[in-house]
């Protein structure tokens, strides 16, 4: 099965932590009804000014569906944070750049190694 996932580099905008918070527990909320969607963990650091996701989606599909699902959610997001980074790692397609347009993006492929 051909997996896409995204680590996704955040900096929350000072003062705006409950807003971030807040807006992370909507898309949460919303993202547990995706089947596509394998993974979806924020980690804040432990001075609550920086965040990475982790996110499994089944394939670029499986991204695409979580996009068309969220979307209307990512504004209030994207208020309370600079998303510095996102790396997409393994599968990808001209529709998750599409859907990723504007953000500083990084590309990685599989070398090699275990998966279990």
């Amino acid at each position: 099965m051909a997996q896409t996932m995204l680590i996704v580099d955040i900096a929350i905008k000072p003062g705006k932590v409950d807003d971030f918070k807040a807006a992370a527990a909507a898309l949460f909320e919303r993202t547990q009804s995706e089947p596509g969607c394998f993974r979806y963990d924020y980690f804040i650091s432990d001075d609550e000014t920086r965040n990475t996701n982790i996110e499994v989606f089944d394939g670029p599909a499986g991204f695409a569906a979580h996009m068309e699902n969220v979307g209307d959610l990512v504004p209030a997001l994207e208020a309370a944070c600079d998303i510095l980074r996102i790396d997409v790692v393994g599968e990808a397609s001209d529709q998750v750049y599409e859907l990723l347009a504007g953000y500083a993006l990084l590309h990685f492929t599989k070398l090699g190694g275990i998966t279990r």
